[in-house]
């Protein structure tokens, strides 16, 4: 553990600039010396300066917190990271540590980071729910059937470990069996320009296998298969029935279970890609709830400015508000259903799973897994007061 720590906090050997360590944090706060005068200086001209200011103790990270995360083993000497290069910044990038050349060797994924206040409202709500406040590249998926490991087993070749990588508003997906040098960046699988009628591609999954990725938009799932060339893939809408109606969603976890029950998933891909279960809230019934942002610029009040008559400073006042369909204790919960749809053609009729016969109409849908072999899948839910929980198995 001692190894590996101290290598991960090695900077590249490519970089222009070092990175801040929590070295450079301890030097701002030594006592600095006297303002003159020698050793016989009077006490009263010895005025320290300010060590630490009010905008240290206000940015974020804050010194010591910035550490590698999601560790995932790539083979047996290779393993990935995120890990923002700079101890100051809050902006993630993706690294493969080789665990015995101790070299460290940054994945460069192509579109720009998005920064903090220019995402868009879904996925701010989204990023909110998560207390997520890193940029860049901020999550990352590996198929799980997939090896690096050389040479074949059973006479047959193992199959090729695949990343998915959200970035930039794009889906890249990265073949890990190559070493990340510049004529393997990761390739762009789908952009939110392929998607009709949203910008913003949200819960971004690979299937086990490698070969589909799923992901939210525009309230609905979408699904694409990963071309074997390489190419861009051609997302496919594989629900329906929640765009446009007020208050329903489909593959997008409800706001308790996120709370609550640290669910961020709305929808499950089968290992195989060839299936999808799906969580579609219906918040309709309950009542918005409005959020005034009173310290917003311009304030309640603004002053009066020379030269502007007060009926147009009064029209240019505007408080920012949102409202959401907010569920307090005690009173109505989302509608919560859970459905099955197959991948491989949307068009069939959706597999609505029978949830109200275990604890009524008032119940939480906290935990789903699939079986590996496909054919079905492992719900836990809970009683509105929280006291019991059901494992139940459904048939796919």
């Amino acid at each position: 553990n001692r190894y590996l720590l101290s290598t991960m906090t090695m900077t590249s050997s490519t970089s222009k600039q070092r990175a801040l360590t929590q070295s450079d944090y301890r030097a701002k706060l030594r006592v600095p010396s006297s303002s003159g005068g020698g050793e016989e200086a009077s006490s009263s001209t010895t005025k320290p300066r300010p060590i630490i200011t009010s905008t240290d103790v206000a940015t974020l990270p804050k010194p010591g917190t910035s550490s590698p995360t999601s560790i995932q083993f790539l083979s047996s000497t290779k393993l990935a990271f995120l890990l923002a290069p700079d101890a100051t910044s809050l902006s993630r990038q993706l690294f493969v540590l080789d665990v015995t050349a101790g070299k460290r060797t940054q994945v460069v994924i192509g579109g720009e980071d998005i920064e903090e206040g220019k995402f868009s409202h879904e996925e701010q709500m989204r990023r909110e729910r998560l207390r997520l406040m890193a940029t860049g590249v901020t999550s990352y998926e590996m198929s799980s059937e997939g090896s690096l490991e050389e040479g074949e087993e059973g006479g047959e070749e193992k199959k090729k470990k695949v990343g998915l990588i959200p970035h930039g508003g794009g889906l890249y997906l990265w073949d890990c069996s190559h070493d990340t040098t510049e004529n393997e960046r990761p390739k762009l699988l789908v952009d939110a320009s392929d998607v009709d009628g949203s910008s913003t591609i949200l819960d971004a999954k690979l299937s086990a296998d490698g070969k589909t990725v799923a992901f939210v938009a525009n309230e609905e799932v979408y699904v694409v298969r990963v071309p074997e060339d390489g190419s861009r893939g051609k997302p496919v809408q594989v629900t329906s029935g929640a765009r446009g109606v007020e208050g329903r969603t489909n593959g997008v976890a409800d706001y308790l279970a996120m709370e609550e029950l640290s669910r961020p998933e709305g929808f499950w891909l089968s290992p195989d890609g060839q299936s999808l279960a799906f969580e579609q809230v219906d918040e309709g019934h309950i009542p918005p709830y409005r959020i005034v942002h009173q310290a917003a610029p311009g304030g309640l009040a603004p002053a009066l400015n020379e030269g502007v008559t007060t009926s147009a400073m009064a029209k240019s006042t505007r408080v920012p508000h949102e409202e959401h369909r907010f569920v307090f204790a005690g009173t109505v919960n989302p509608i919560v259903k859970l459905g099955i749809q197959q991948t491989t053609n949307p068009n069939n009729n959706v597999l609505w799973l029978d949830l109200e016969s275990i604890f009524g109409l008032d119940f939480y849908l906290a935990k789903l897994e699939w079986l590996k072999d496909n054919t079905g899948i492992v719900v836990q839910l809970l009683d509105r007061k929280q006291q019991n929980l059901a494992l139940v198995m459904f048939d796919a």
